[in-house]
């Protein structure tokens, strides 16, 4: 059933899908889902409330709806979505090995999608589907261009170690809540727990480290935008990586998710 679902979405115009997505969102608005209390309370707590920001950000998020199932069914799709001069970006440098970070800005597979064409073999860190259907579904497709998926589990984490040790290329959204043990920093100012696998990584000296992101498109949905950044860093200094790239667009930042919580004092989280 979900591959004829996702292939159906892939062949419906992109406009007409954004156009679905501010009906479902404006119906969520009007429930006050928990997806939109989520938000609304991530951005009071980072951005003062911007109530501008707190709208367009859920619109932006309801897209996300359409948008995987429309990647999934025909990955080429992620080139409708990306501004064509930016997807000609080429790594300068071959001859390290690459750690490249990202984040939660706009749709993760459009971006592994656009990363695996440019690095072949690119081991990508992802957390498993719930649905064992989906996860064997969406991970044969996110392999579809020579990519490795790399469970964010024990098990997965150290398959991992081994890759890196080996030399080869990863790329992980390092901007969750670790499942387990992670460093506590600031985001925008605000006390949260953060995964710190990319400092540990950066600290051996092996790899080139790069930022992608996205930002907000004018032709098209996203920029991509990639920066080489000194190694290693910090949680401090990926955090700040973080921040800048979400003031520039941050209506593209996935701020449905529940960042603040798991936290040290009194208040565990802000939910």
């Amino acid at each position: 059933m979900f591959p004829i679902l996702f292939k159906l979405i892939s062949f419906i115009p992109w406009f007409l899908l954004v156009g679905a997505s501010r009906v479902l969102a404006h119906i969520m608005i009007w429930l006050n889902s928990s997806q939109y209390k989520v938000t609304k309370s991530n951005i009071n707590h980072c951005l003062d409330g911007d109530k501008t920001i707190i709208k367009k950000s859920f619109l932006r998020t309801s897209e996300l709806l359409f948008e995987y199932p429309y990647v999934w069914g025909n990955p080429e799709n992620y080139k409708n979505l990306v501004e064509k001069d930016s997807i000609e970006y080429n790594f300068l440098d071959e001859k390290k090995p690459k750690i490249i970070f990202s984040m939660h800005m706009g749709c993760v597979d459009v971006m592994l999608f656009l990363m695996s064409e440019k690095i072949r073999g690119l081991n990508i860190v992802y957390s498993k589907a719930k649905n064992r259907q989906i996860e064997n579904l969406t991970k044969k497709i996110r392999e579809s261009k020579g990519a490795n998926m790399i469970s964010a589990d024990s098990a997965g984490i150290k398959d991992l170690y081994r890759r890196f040790f080996e030399g080869e290329n990863i790329i992980m959204a390092s901007d969750l809540v670790p499942h387990k043990k992670g460093t506590y920093s600031n985001w925008f100012g605000k006390e949260c727990l953060c995964v710190d696998l990319v400092e540990k990584l950066s600290e051996r000296g092996t790899h080139d480290l790069y930022f992608v992101y996205f930002t907000a498109g004018k032709s098209k949905k996203y920029i991509f935008n990639c920066e080489k950044i000194p190694s290693p860093m910090s949680v401090d200094q990926m955090n700040k990586c973080f921040e800048r790239a979400i003031n520039k667009s941050p209506e593209l930042y996935g701020w449905e998710y529940k960042k603040f919580r798991k936290l040290s004092g009194e208040i565990k989280n802000i939910y």
